[in-house]
């Protein structure tokens, strides 16, 4: 469990990160606008949160069955 809690960072990270690495890739091979990155940022930083609370509920309730 101590292994899935200290994923949390990096997943936190690392979709905004995605984000903005592949809007620099389309602005480079297509030439799309900026506010891209912003949208792929954004849209990154909704996944990470996503799977936050899916970790999040899975330790939750492997918490839950220790007690017992």
């Amino acid at each position: 469990m101590l292994g899935l809690a200290l994923t949390l960072p990096m997943v936190l990270l690392s979709g905004p990160f995605a984000g903005y690495l592949i809007s620099q890739w389309l602005i480079g091979k297509w030439g799309w606008t900026p506010s891209t990155t912003l949208a792929l940022v954004l849209l990154g930083l909704v996944g990470s949160v996503i799977q936050t609370v899916r970790i999040l509920r899975l330790l939750y309730k492997g918490s839950e069955n220790k007690d017992l």
